[in-house]
């Protein structure tokens, strides 16, 4: 009986442990149910590690401290907010440290690996369905791979064996790591998600992603030069469908201020500081619109050997897509050891294609590679300019590049006053003070403001500073027509182009902030979805603004994502007629096929930028804007491939917050 007892006593006392151990941890879920869990923004982060036995790559999922991850060769932090805010952002650091090669590899390596389903997404929505859509457009892909194959393995060589001694191609070399890095980047990432993927996106894809810039001239070239006679077109004619192009703003204007002034007073003698406003739209196809605010820090050096200084621009923002490792929109700002600029560009026309037969297409460099070289390697305007004039096969375009330093209290050396033209003729003595303090007064402006030009085989720079600070030109509007009188002669435009866009004084006048610049951009977009039956997935499908204020030395910058609409629900002049012609009748002289070809031929040339179209049909496209974000399933348009993209385009403005 006594063990009996014994031994109920124990399973009584071992239950009573339970009980308690239960109410124990009833009460901690409590608890832990009432704690403060960290919440996370879906930044995801991640470093690469070189070790004796090689690259190794650490993920850190989502992360909160974002300052804190570890250095290693490089690192990354990468956001997917297209559904939140039409952008996904990257920031992607090295460390001076390691060899470039290094450097650039491992960099490639952490984009590839997070961003890889973006990638695919941006590849079969483009590259992928555009050239598997007719005959002829698998024979241009196929061409324009091998093209680019091809290439690519000349400029490995090049690379290779000017790199050592030559500070421009060694840039180039540390690009063509980045892309292999990409690539083998994007296979690891779907394997580690176990996709079956990871095999479909080839190198010569990457390589044709990376070429979109140039892919514009390079189908030019294979229509003329490469196609049988009158193979080109159903017409014959080896023309070119050209669509509307993108549209770039610069305007500098005065802040006169007298030393020691708290407000702004114009005085005779007063010291002058700088404003600049900048706006770019860019003109692409909407199936291209998986769009990223990238940061890419890298600390290159201009040498291969690491003991030699890191490059001017290290820190180099930019608007871009995946799996492309510069800005194919074309939209830069480059910080760096005493350089801060912005560098912007737009597609220019070029009616001249006899200029195509003193190009070897197979030894070109790249634009996406010329741009990113020349912004790394330059330590002021005239020698980016100077680089970029490196290669110029293809890539027809027109850029502008500002030193934002230079933009600083100035003395007023472009005023002049009426009293002066009394004594223009007059001798005047000067010191050896006098001429120091005058090449002073010059040298502080100089190379502030850089515009260049390049059609096949040819460019065209030259520092236009003095232009932009004298009366009444303070603002250039660029959207395919020729700046200089050279190349607008050598690419066959005319005059009276060039005449019709430069801005009007009163449209200089409204152009005053960033908000008005805004609403310039949005009333002369185009929106090829408006165009009723003839619509097309074609028009400037973002806005980037951008100004520097020298006095406070701020800067501000903003982004919108997706087809434009007029948010201040403005209506165009032009647009206000009562009775405009069914967009079907409308023609243009200038286009070598009907608007009812558009559809077809758009789709192939994806995200390259063309020319300007008729006021009358830019009129009809944007009545309808004001009122109108983009929807991909409101606008008919689901058969166009878009995957990853959100369906209605409404988002506001973002301006990227960046950690390192």
């Amino acid at each position: 009986m006594l063990k009996v007892v014994g031994a109920s006593w124990q399973k009584t006392r071992v239950g009573t442990y339970i009980l308690i151990g239960a109410g124990l941890l009833v009460i901690g879920a409590f608890f832990i149910g009432y704690m403060e869990r960290p919440e996370y923004d879906g930044t995801y982060c991640a470093t690469a590690y070189w070790p004796k036995e090689g690259l190794s790559i650490e993920n850190w999922k989502q992360q909160n401290d974002l300052v804190n991850i570890p250095k290693g060769v490089a690192r990354i932090c990468y956001k997917d907010s297209v559904y939140e805010n039409g952008w996904a952002q990257i920031e992607v650091e090295t460390q001076r440290i390691y060899p470039d090669w290094m450097q650039a590899y491992a960099a490639g390596m952490l984009e590839g690996s997070l961003t890889w389903k973006n990638i695919y997404n941006q590849w079969s929505n483009t590259i992928s369905s555009s050239c598997e859509r007719d005959e002829s457009s698998q024979k241009f892909c196929e061409w324009l791979r091998e093209l680019l194959t091809s290439n690519h393995e000349w400029l490995t060589e090049q690379a290779k064996l000017k790199a050592p001694h030559d500070l421009y191609w060694h840039q180039v070399h540390m690009i063509l790591e980045q892309l292999q890095g990409m690539a083998d980047g994007y296979v690891r990432g779907a394997t580690r998600a176990r996709s079956d993927l990871e095999e479909e996106i080839e190198l010569a894809d990457f390589l044709l992603m990376n070429a979109a810039a140039d892919i514009q001239d390079l189908k030019i070239y294979y229509e003329n030069y490469v196609l049988p006679n009158g193979t080109a077109t159903e017409t014959g004619d080896g023309k070119n469908f050209f669509l509307p192009s993108a549209t770039m703003l610069t305007r500098i204007m005065r802040q006169e201020q007298a030393p020691g002034a708290e407000t702004t007073t114009p005085a005779p003698n007063a010291a002058q500081s700088l404003q600049l406003l900048f706006g770019h739209s860019t003109a692409g196809s909407y199936a291209s619109m998986l769009r990223i605010q990238k940061r890419y820090k890298f600390h290159f050096h201009f040498a291969p050997q690491p003991r030699s200084n890191t490059v001017p621009g290290v820190d180099i923002t930019f608007t871009g897509y995946p799996g492309i490792i510069g800005s194919t929109d074309d939209f830069y700002v480059v910080k760096g050891r005493q350089v801060q600029s912005i560098v912007g560009g737009v597609s220019m026309k070029n009616e001249n294609l006899q200029l195509w037969q003193a190009v070897n297409v197979e030894h070109m460099v790249p634009l996406v590679a010329r741009v990113m070289a020349a912004n790394r390697i330059s330590q002021n305007r005239q020698s980016w300019a100077k680089a970029m004039a490196k290669h110029p096969y293809t890539g027809a375009k027109q850029w502008v590049t500002v030193d934002l330093n230079k933009l600083g209290a100035q003395d007023n050396l472009y005023n002049t006053l009426a009293a002066d033209e009394k004594l223009d003729d007059a001798a005047v003595a000067l010191n050896e003070k006098d001429k120091a303090a005058i090449n002073a007064r010059h040298d502080q402006l100089k190379h502030m403001v850089w515009i260049a030009e390049q059609l096949p085989g040819r460019m065209h720079a030259k520092d236009v500073t003095e232009n932009f600070l004298l009366n009444g030109n303070s603002s250039w509007l660029a959207n395919g027509v020729p700046y200089f009188d050279e190349i607008l002669t050598a690419s066959g435009g005319s005059v009276e182009q060039q005449q019709q866009q430069q801005l009007s004084a009163a449209e200089e006048t409204e152009l005053s902030n960033l908000e008005a610049v805004d609403k310039y951009l949005r009333t002369h977009g185009f929106r090829g979805d408006l165009l009723g039956e003839q619509s097309i997935a074609y028009g400037n499908i973002d806005l980037k603004l951008f100004s520097y204020n020298a006095r406070l030395g701020k800067s501000d910058y903003h982004a919108f994502a997706g087809p434009i609409f007029l948010r201040m629900q403005h209506v165009p002049a032009s647009a206000a007629t009562d009775s405009p012609a069914p967009a079907s009748a409308i023609g243009d002289e200038r286009l070598s096929v009907s608007i009812d070809d558009a559809a077809a031929l758009a789709e192939l040339q994806l995200i390259t930028e063309r020319r300007s179209v008729r006021n009358d049909m830019r009129a009809i496209a944007m009545r309808q804007v004001e009122s109108k974000p983009f929807s991909w399933s409101a606008m008919g348009l689901e058969e166009q491939n878009h995957a990853g993209h959100p369906d209605v385009w409404n988002f506001d403005k973002v301006s990227p917050k960046w950690a390192w």
